[in-house]
């Protein structure tokens, strides 16, 4: 076997390192990092709960109750982590608008904030049935979707 010529393992190193420069991956403690966390645990517990409602999961109240606390737990979570434009060069899914509508971003967050509250309200009273808590789920559901609708690409 012939020894690698200098200038093959060179290139092979530049190679290596452009690849891995071109990788995807969030620095996991910058705002985008730990913003994408936040939405990884909500998603974590809006799932299951989308599950039951659609009927993909089957139906049960505690845990019901318990995915719905978490996202109480967690409803304050990602906010903090949209950073001002320009102090960031990581890609992210945010639109220029949660910049220049900081008003409408901020109600969109009140609304999130409040139907999780609704929904809570009604799974802290016992959760015997999906009829319960279909409104207020479909609620929650429906704020997330028009937040992303107006201030996520």
């Amino acid at each position: 076997m012939l020894p690698a010529s200098p200038f093959k393992l060179l290139s092979l190193c530049v190679l290596g390192l452009t690849l891995s420069a071109c990788s995807n991956q969030v620095d996991p403690n910058s705002p985008e990092g730990q913003r994408q966390a936040a939405f990884k645990q909500i998603l974590g517990h809006s799932e299951p709960l989308g599950g039951m409602l659609l009927g993909r999961v089957a139906f049960d109240g505690e845990a019901f109750a318990a995915h719905t606390e978490g996202l109480v737990e967690l409803i304050d979570a990602p906010w903090a982590h949209f950073p001002e434009p320009g102090e960031s060069n990581q890609r992210n899914a945010s639109r220029p608008e949660i910049w220049s509508d900081p008003e409408g971003f901020a109600a969109a967050i009140d609304a999130y904030k409040s139907a999780v509250n609704e929904l809570a309200a009604v799974t802290r009273e016992g959760v015997d049935s999906l009829d319960q808590v279909r409104q207020p789920l479909t609620v929650v559901q429906q704020v997330c979707k028009a937040c992303h609708d107006d201030y996520r690409r």
